[in-house]
């Protein structure tokens, strides 16, 4: 899909994703909103003229009302989740290769486990299996 802004930075991923679930207040009429989502409300009001002009959000009843999340801001944020998980994917068959060479099995498990859940890089798991750590 062609995105109008390109890849979306962390802030305009969360955000959109939060949108996603639910509409939510202006930065300036709701901030807990914002706060309870861990979004810095200051960074928000910075990425929405982006947001707006790109038509991935669209704000209802000016400059005070709700943010809500367009068709295109749902096609950008799946677009955006598809590249993360084909990244991830890749990453996974790559290790794939190191554990070929063979890894102990637990710690490769662990590494596997770890890079396919995301919370590791694919330099991280491939260093747990060198260093020859067991979980």
């Amino acid at each position: 899909m062609l995105d109008p802004i390109g890849q979306l930075s962390p802030l305009q991923h969360h955000l959109l994703r939060e949108l996603d679930l639910c509409d939510l207040p202006a930065p300036e009429t709701g901030p807990e909103s914002y706060a309870a989502r861990d979004l810095d409300t200051d960074e928000v009001r910075q990425a929405l003229p982006t947001l707006l002009w790109a038509g991935l959000v669209e704000q209802r009843d000016g400059d005070r009302g709700t943010l809500r999340l367009t068709a295109t801001g749902a096609a950008a944020l799946r677009a955006a989740e598809c590249d993360e998980l084909a990244a991830r994917l890749s990453a996974v068959a790559t290790f794939a290769e190191t554990v070929e060479r063979g890894a102990a099995p637990r710690s490769a498990g662990h590494a596997l486990r770890r890079l396919a859940e995301g919370t590791w890089s694919l330099e991280q798991a491939e260093a747990h299996v060198a260093a020859g750590d067991d979980a």
